[in-house]
């Protein structure tokens, strides 16, 4: 009655926000696992050893956290917290931007202050920045992809249960 929505409500909307979370996180790994697969190659590891599939399952968990951060700064810069139903130009905008800044700092950091491997001679490099042109394409291309089956998958929720919102 004073504006302020009943616990039951504050609950469930909070179970929503925690379950989009956690299958945006979810996407976000599956999704950029076969990414690091792939490139995997363009990496060297200290003493030259191999990047085995288990460290690129590790690299595509903290690629759903940086997705989570990206994801979090839409909805900070649109002021929506579903934002990412109908993004936009400005919501894509936001994407890329974002992407684009926390992978290369992230890159950047573990390559040049961090030293924790090394790109091979077949990785192409981003003139000026010395960042691999694969891990910046990463998180340019899949957080759009990634937020876009995050849509679908609350579209899905919200026809299964109309009173989820």
């Amino acid at each position: 009655m004073n504006g302020v929505p009943e616990p039951s409500k504050r609950v469930r909307w909070s179970d929503v926000l925690n379950r989009r979370l956690i299958v945006l996180f979810g996407l976000a790994v599956v999704v950029n696992y076969p990414w690091e697969r792939a490139q995997s190659g363009l990496y060297i590891l200290p003493g030259g050893a191999d990047v085995g599939w288990w460290m690129c399952a590790v690299a595509s968990v903290a690629d759903g956290l940086v997705v989570l951060l990206i994801f979090q700064i839409g909805k900070l810069v649109i002021g929506q917290p579903d934002w990412y139903l109908r993004p936009g130009a400005r919501g894509y905008a936001v994407l890329l931007l974002s992407g684009a800044v926390v992978s290369a700092v992230i890159e950047w950091s573990t390559i040049h202050v961090g030293q924790w491997w090394t790109y091979s001679p077949r990785m192409p490099l981003v003139p000026g920045l010395n960042i691999g042109v694969a891990p910046l394409a990463q998180m340019l291309v899949l957080p759009p992809l990634i937020v876009t089956l995050l849509a679908w998958w609350h579209r899905k929720e919200r026809r299964r249960k109309p009173c989820d919102g």
